[in-house]
């Protein structure tokens, strides 16, 4: 009996203590972030105030940045998610991709995040035919506030299910489609990326397959439907390029060398249509959407700020300079969406919303 009520004490004790030890690892977890611990970036601050206005896309939705606040542009859900803001120079409105289910489309909007007009319309009626929907992404304006550039997934045909986009152009008061730009590479994604050269041509991200290995290269398209003139090599697998205000500089985002592990946020010279020796801003990074600042005083991208994946804004005083500053996190806990570019006016006395 003394030895059964020995072994039933021992037991308990035992018990007793892994459920210690249990609480005792539980303490010392971090819990992990979930969707439930992502912020509206409305219920947020900054940690700065950045010059002028960013559009940013989170979770379906645009939000407006301006002097150290967020406003959520309240984009109607009911047709698909919103993504790729693009401002329109010498206005206040913005471009913007709605993507469907099947298709996507382009939206006019003011600052306000009211729908001015669709630009585009790529759904296909018939439902026998729903391969013949089209796709348009990477919305980029010109400088003069009426030439826009971007992603179209045309020419297709019913012998084809490809979705490999080349570049587009037209204007927002005109045909939308107008000129094919660039031949997309098949079975790759296609081009990406267009911005438009001060001298004349796009600059863009070309995906192509070589020795087995999917890539991209940064070229420019100096003519419609001619050779490309690449600046960077399928080794350095460089893409989402962002040229500088005054045209001198290239912020690229580059793989090479990292076993696809990691990605790189370099930066280097433009000029005469060739690339000068990438300087490292940040390495061992997830770096997506470099975009500069319209005053050229710095850089905003997005990089992770920790194991849980989420995308934050983050800046870099004086990236144009020889001596720039350390990474600044701006944001925390909102993750914005990495595929879709920041878009930064100049105007930073935008029409406030009530809050």
């Amino acid at each position: 009996m003394r030895r059964a009520l020995s072994v039933i004490v021992l037991l308990a004790l035992m018990a007793g203590f892994g459920f210690g030890v249990n609480r005792l690892i539980a303490s010392r977890k971090h819990k992990i972030p979930t969707e439930g611990t992502v912020f509206i970036p409305t219920a947020t601050r900054p940690k700065i105030v950045l010059p002028g206005t960013l559009y940013l896309a989170q979770n379906g939705d645009i939000y407006r940045l301006s002097d150290g606040y967020f406003t959520d542009l309240h984009l109607p859900a009911a047709g698909g998610s919103w993504m790729q803001p693009a401002y329109v120079p010498n206005s206040q409105d913005i471009i913007a991709v709605l993507r469907a289910a099947e298709y996507s489309n382009l939206y006019l909007l003011n600052s306000q995040g009211h729908v001015i007009r669709r630009l585009s319309n790529n759904a296909n009626v018939h439902l026998d035919t729903v391969y013949l929907n089209h796709w348009m992404f990477y919305p980029h304006m010109g400088a003069d506030g009426n030439t826009i550039y971007f992603s179209y997934d045309q020419p297709k045909n019913s012998s084809s299910y490809a979705v490999d986009f080349s570049l587009w152009s037209g204007t927002l008061n005109g045909r939308l489609a107008a000129k094919q730009l660039s031949n997309s590479n098949p079975f790759t994604g296609g081009d990406v990326d267009p911005t438009q050269l001060a001298g004349g041509g796009v600059l863009y991200s070309k995906f192509a397959i070589g020795s087995g290995n999917a890539y991209s290269v940064i070229a420019i398209q100096a003519r419609p439907l001619g050779n490309p003139i690449t600046l960077t090599t399928p080794a350095q697998d460089c893409g989402q390029p962002a040229l500088s205000p005054d045209g001198t500089r290239l912020a690229m985002v580059c793989i090479g060398g990292t076993g696809l592990q990691s990605t790189r946020l370099e930066v280097a010279a433009l000029s005469g249509g060739k690339l000068g020796t990438p300087k490292t801003l940040v390495n061992n990074c997830l770096c997506s959407a470099p975009v500069w600042a319209p005053d050229g005083s710095g850089l905003v991208y997005y990089n992770t700020a920790d194991a849980t994946g989420h995308f934050e804004l983050w800046w870099i005083k004086g990236a144009l300079g020889a001596s720039p500053s350390a990474p600044l996190q701006v944001t925390t806990n909102l993750d914005f969406d990495a595929l879709s570019p920041p878009s930064w006016s100049p105007l930073s006395s935008v029409p406030v919303m009530a809050r």
